[in-house]
């Protein structure tokens, strides 16, 4: 006993003495930027100062187990260290890590705050993928933030520390003994603790999301979110017997009065669904029309209804506005998500937004079931036009799996005009989609034109001169009001080309331009307007049924009035009774279902939440538990969706099709 209390004394030299006090600084600096946050969110939402408090403590075991697992190479390589030491470049080259490593560490917090100001969360898969595109990220920065003002500070701050905190303490540690191996139980005994606290993902549960997130540490946040993108569903989420979860698919999916399937591939979501009308009439007959989809990047309801509508300069959206008075508006549609690939998910496969990434994202889904797909056995030309990269977020290959024939992107813009990092600004987009749609005219055949824009998006600037607004202001209402004139000024070019009154112009946000909120999954920032905009075959209307993302493809279909089999979760919303319609969401790990007064929510790991719902701009409203129904309809949808998915039980048609 004697000896081993020796060696723990002997093994508590500098080298194992400076690890413990990285770790305490470790955890100084992530528990100030906690208390930052908090401060943040109490000052917005006092009523949840008694639960801000409460984060604290957990927080604080986050942090410190993060701390200790983080700090596990540095423990190692002292350990390893040896009579390497001796040689001058070897003490060189550890200042120079340890210096580095401090660096990031900061720069990582003010990127936190960056991020939580964007998106009211811990880094998550959001910051996961951005990262994986250097280009597109470190150009936005660039572009976003004088960093003139930002780098050096932080470097300053980082030189402080280093010389007036660590440097000693390195040099003392470099030059003691190695951790004594008897210290081998101890510290491993640490170590296990640490990852029993990370692994068992230690949380606070709160009526607020937002609350629940400061609680976390946001290193081990971003480094799970790292790991775990393609999320596991069974035995995370609660569930139904699979016969009792499909059946309840089958009912859900026909709510909006389609028909039995026919039975050719054998999938739940499978079922008839006929023209609006029977008859010969040629008004009852499918309409060989043209469709241009423009998904409008981060165009939320806030700036049609919300707190962003209408800023200093007036009205954020005045031509949108004017616009839907002379086509079919739906006013009470939600995002899947808050992030495009989960638009192009939603909209294009009309599938819903499982837990982790994008289907885009993942292994496997080449040859889903689109509209794409659908269009072309109709006999039409198919072809996505994006402003940016198709490269950025793996788009291309997931529009090339899902079936449109041609893919151009900001390459492919005869006239790219102005540009961001993101791309040509969505003018000259416009400018492109207007000769493509005069070259596809010359066909025989329909065109179906997706359009993805780029210019609603940070650094927020667009070319000067088109709106009475400041492009140098570099501010969200500026770029959604430049967003809205460049889609107006589409139309109004588009009016003198003889394919406009042959063409139905579908207009969508892809998501809002900010996820924020206290619910779990923040509803009321998830709703995007949609519009079908074709004077001479659709008749004007505002329509407040629930909808989703996931409904953009079946609806588009009944304007068409084809008649077809359907393997869609999504609806046909005009055929759904008043008072109907549901809507699916993702956040962080996080899914959920709404119909028109209730929100379930399913997290990974706990009890599902529940929730009083309003459609419209109100914010969701905590209840004791989940409404009943609701719940089971949300654990069937994503419980088969998941399991469809891995099981390519939703790519059966595309496998079928000879194209």
């Amino acid at each position: 006993m004697l000896k081993y209390a020796h060696s723990l004394r002997q093994g508590f030299q500098p080298r194992t003495n400076f690890w413990l006090f990285t770790i305490l600084a470790f955890v100084s600096i992530e528990t100030m930027e906690r208390a930052g946050l908090a401060i943040w969110v109490g000052f917005l939402q006092p009523e949840d100062l008694p639960a801000l408090l409460d984060s604290l403590p957990v927080g604080f075991l986050n942090d410190l187990s993060t701390g200790i697992l983080v700090g596990i190479p540095f423990l190692v390589g002292f350990i390893l260290l040896g009579n390497f030491v001796k040689f001058r470049w070897v003490r060189y080259l550890l200042h120079v890590i340890f210096f580095s490593s401090l660096f990031s560490l900061l720069m990582y917090e003010v990127a936190e705050y960056v991020f939580w100001n964007e998106f009211d969360s811990r880094m998550n898969s959001i910051a996961v993928f951005y990262l994986m595109f250097p280009r597109e990220v470190l150009g936005n920065i660039k572009e976003s933030f004088d960093l003139q003002y930002i780098l050096p500070p932080i470097l300053i701050v980082t030189l402080v520390l280093y010389l007036k905190v660590f440097r000693n303490r390195l040099d003392r540690a470099i030059s003691g003994q190695r951790p004594d191996f008897d210290l081998r139980l101890p510290l491993a005994g640490l170590v296990m603790a640490a990852l029993g606290v990370n692994l068992g993902h230690m949380s606070l549960e709160s009526n607020s999301r937002e609350v629940e997130e400061i609680a976390k540490n946001g290193v081990s946040t971003f480094i799970r979110a790292a790991v775990t993108n393609d999320m596991e569903y069974t035995g995370i989420y609660s569930e139904l017997p699979e016969d009792a979860a499909e059946e309840m698919v089958k009912s859900e999916v026909r709510a909006d009065g389609s028909l039995l399937s026919r039975n050719i591939w054998n999938i739940p979501t499978e079922r008839h669904v006929p023209a609006h009308s029977n008859g010969s009439s040629p008004e009852n007959t499918a309409k060989r029309l043209n469709v241009v989809l423009v998904l409008e990047e981060s165009f939320g309801m806030t700036y049609m209804d919300g707190f962003r509508a209408k800023d200093d300069h007036g009205v954020v959206a005045p031509n949108l506005r004017e616009l839907i008075k002379g086509g079919l508006y739906f006013k009470n549609i939600y995002a899947t998500g808050n992030r495009t690939v989960r638009a192009l998910e939603a909209v294009l496969t009309s599938f819903p937004p499982i837990p982790g990434i994008s289907t885009a994202r993942r292994n496997g889904p080449a040859g889903m079931n689109s509209l794409p797909f659908f269009l072309r056995q109709q006999g039409y030309q198919t072809a996505m036009l994006y402003g940016g990269r198709a490269l950025f977020d793996n788009m291309g290959t997931f529009w090339e799996g899902i079936g449109f024939e041609d893919i151009f992107d900001v390459a492919d813009i005869e006239e790219p005009g102005f540009t961001t990092i993101w791309g040509s600004a969505d003018e000259y987009l416009f400018t492109e989609a207007i000769r493509r749609m005069d070259e596809a005219a010359k066909q025989e055949k329909p065109y179906f034109l997706t359009l993805l824009t780029v210019s609603n998006h940070r650094p927020y600037v667009y070319p000067a001169g088109r709106i009475d607004r400041d492009p140098e202001e570099k501010v969200k209402e500026n770029s959604a009001a430049y967003a809205d004139w460049a889609f107006a000024d589409f139309l109004n070019r588009a009016k003198s080309h003889d394919w406009f009154d042959s063409t139905i112009f579908v207009f969508v946000g892809d998501h809002g331009p900010r996820a924020n909120g206290r619910a779990m999954i923040p509803v009321a920032s998830y709703r995007v307007p949609l519009l079908f905009y074709s004077p001479a075959n659709i008749e004007a209307e505002e329509i407040e049924t629930l909808g989703s993302s996931t409904d953009v493809g079946p609806t588009l279909l009944g304007l068409l009035n084809l008649d077809y089999e359907s393997p869609f979760f999504g609806q046909d919303l005009r055929r759904l009774p008043p008072g109907k319609g549901r809507a699916f969401f993702e956040h962080n790990y996080s899914i959920g279902m709404a119909d028109p007064e209730h929100v379930t929510v399913l997290v990974p790991n706990q009890e599902p939440r529940g929730y009083k719902m309003s459609l419209g701009p109100s914010r969701l409203a905590p209840v004791p538990a989940p409404d009943p129904d609701l719940l089971r309809r949300t654990e069937a949808v994503f419980q088969v969706a998941h399991h469809m998915f891995y099981n390519h039980r939703y790519h059966q048609l595309n496998e079928s099709l000879a194209y």
